[in-house]
């Protein structure tokens, strides 16, 4: 398969149409998102600061916003079109220079609980995006508070991942809060960054038998490695015949520590010589260990099922960002765009320390279960690290690593593509608990996944809090010293009192969120820091895993890293478990 460049079907000047065929990521996240398994819903809650702006968020200056946003990143205007050879994105100067009906939504609440009704209401009702809308907004305004509002921002995944995502949020708040436009690149010129991340790699420029040589060869191996992917096991949940043709119920549970906890947690893993992305899989193993050791003791595991569960190892698969493999020149870094793939990882079997033994009679429990150090020394922790740690750097080094990344996300995502869409959108199926649906053993989905998801580092170094962004921030449009992260806008001399202007705060980030649509029963686990605090959120299929599940593991996760690495370990002074 070829992946052409950006061709022109209508040339005269405000009516151009530019066209090309989706890559293979891009097909894969298009189909699934027909299945309502691939968009994003990202959720700003936003104050300004200055009594004279109210008018922020008024219509004028938001459209007007908006409107910028599209100009400079126009991929987030394309359409998809179904065409003989396969899907196509067709990008209309007349719809990026001009704003549509269903481009924008405002909306009047009266709290912040009710924008929290209203997201869980548009995430359990129809699609909100289409083959020709794969972008849209809501501006919710607070009845409540005059200088709060809200933003709602649902992107398909098909156009654009975290790093794509974190510069659309950026650029409109700035544009928001700003009292200038910069110049544009022109729209002839900047559809041609928007390149089909598999065409945008070091392989380009190789002949293309070798390129779709070197592309089977990472299929191939990805094959052989997704082939070694044998039982595993995950939270306790309601698995069901349906379950794989059935959309996900998506809901979303966040735990967030202190600034304190947080730089003493962040401290300890440099200390350590660990990341928090290997640290969060090994802590996630643990808290998954002390939930399903307290169901056990409880009776609510059958004794078949835990002696299953003991064998078995653990099976994750991580978001792996791709950019920096691509030409930065046309659409890498912080453009909208799609580069990423997955990694799989296998982790040992559970943690059970004292509980393998057999003799429940001498366990000391804590809460329920026995406690972490019962479970898994802090050497034992920092093995599990380094495991992971291991597992990275090999595939890190591998010389196929984007194909074989590339063709994970394209195996694992299958099972919520094209054809399962195609086959709702014929039967329209019934909901998840039809009479009738018969209930299955998690052990007959076979491989299953523990979690999905992996860290996505300091989010406040991508979205900071204040806008305008101050004439000095890397990513502001008005630093003179260029980046790869600020997309979307040519060099340019602002003038002094442009400069001037951008020194004064008017809009601050209270709180931000995404809200992904998951596949059927994806256990989503992300982790992140935002205004200096770390945060574990979970996204989750409610039909297959309750809230209360995710939310004990979630509870037992923060537990396990504040034991882990929220104090001081080895010959200094152990402190007991808090839970």
């Amino acid at each position: 398969m070829t992946f052409g460049s950006w061709t022109s079907l209508d040339s005269t000047p405000g009516r151009r149409i530019f066209f090309r065929p989706l890559g293979i990521t891009e097909n894969t996240f298009y189909w699934s998102g027909l299945n309502n398994a691939a968009d994003t819903l990202m959720h700003i809650h936003l104050r300004t600061t200055q009594t004279n702006d109210q008018d922020i968020h008024s219509e004028s200056n938001v459209l007007r916003s908006w409107a910028s946003v599209k100009r400079r990143f126009p991929l987030i205007a394309a359409e998809v079109e179904e065409h003989e050879f396969g899907p196509r994105f067709v990008i209309r100067e007349e719809t990026v220079m001009n704003l549509r009906p269903d481009d924008v939504t405002f909306m009047e609440v009266n709290s912040f609980h009710h924008v929290e009704c209203l997201v869980k209401d548009m995430m359990d009702g129809p699609r909100l995006l289409s083959s020709q809308l794969l972008t849209r907004a809501y501006i919710l305004r607070r009845t409540d508070k005059s200088d709060h509002f809200h933003v709602l921002i649902v992107l398909a995944h098909c156009i654009t991942d975290a790093a794509g995502t974190s510069t659309v949020l950026r650029t409109f708040l700035d544009t928001l809060s700003s009292r200038i436009e910069p110049p544009y690149i022109p729209l002839g010129e900047r559809v041609h960054a928007y390149q089909a991340l598999e065409s945008n790699l070091g392989s380009k420029d190789l002949p293309l038998v070798k390129r779709r040589w070197i592309r089977a060869l990472g299929y191939a191996i990805s094959v052989a490695r997704m082939s070694r992917f044998k039982g595993g096991h995950t939270l306790p949940g309601d698995f069901r015949k349906s379950t794989p043709h059935t959309s996900a119920k998506n809901r979303n549970q966040v735990s967030v520590f202190s600034r304190a906890v947080s730089s003493t947690i962040l401290t300890n893993c440099r200390r350590h010589g660990i990341t928090m992305n290997s640290a969060y899989y090994a802590l996630s193993q643990v808290a998954l260990a002390r939930v399903l050791c307290r169901q056990y003791l409880r009776g609510q595991i059958s004794e078949e099922e835990w002696e299953y569960r003991k064998r078995q190892p653990m099976y994750v698969l991580g978001p792996l960002n791709l950019r920096p493999y691509q030409d930065n020149e046309t659409g890498g870094s912080g453009d909208v765009g799609l580069g990423v793939g997955i990694a799989p990882y296998v982790l040992p079997l559970m943690p059970l320390g004292e509980m393998s033994r057999g003799d429940l009679s001498r366990l000391e429990l804590v809460n329920g279960a026995p406690d972490f150090p019962a479970l898994m020394s802090f050497d034992r922790f920092l093995l599990r690290c380094a495991n992971v740690k291991t597992q990275v750097q090999k595939l890190l080094k591998h010389p196929r690593l984007v194909d074989i990344c590339t063709s994970t996300l394209r195996l694992y995502w299958s099972a919520f593509g094209k054809d399962v869409s195609l086959k709702r959108l014929k039967t329209r199926d019934s909901d998840h608990t039809e009479e009738g649906d018969e209930s299955v053993s998690f052990q007959s989905l076979n491989p299953i996944y523990t979690q999905v998801g992996a860290t996505l580092g300091d989010m406040d170094a991508l979205v900071p809090t204040d806008y305008p962004l101050p004439p000095e921030h890397y990513l502001s449009p008005l630093c003179s010293t260029p980046h790869a992260y600020r997309a979307g806008y040519p060099s340019w001399s602002p003038q002094a009192a442009a400069l001037e202007d951008a020194k004064t705060p008017r809009l601050h980030v209270e709180y931000w969120c995404p809200h992904p649509y998951t596949p059927p029963a994806e256990l989503y686990l992300g982790a992140s820091t935002t205004h200096q605090q770390l945060q574990y959120f979970s996204c989750y299929d409610e039909h297959v895993f309750s809230d209360k599940i995710v939310v004990e593991w979630l509870s037992e996760l923060k537990d396990a890293t504040l034991w882990y690495l929220g104090q001081p370990h080895g010959n200094e002074t152990l402190l007991q478990s808090k839970l």
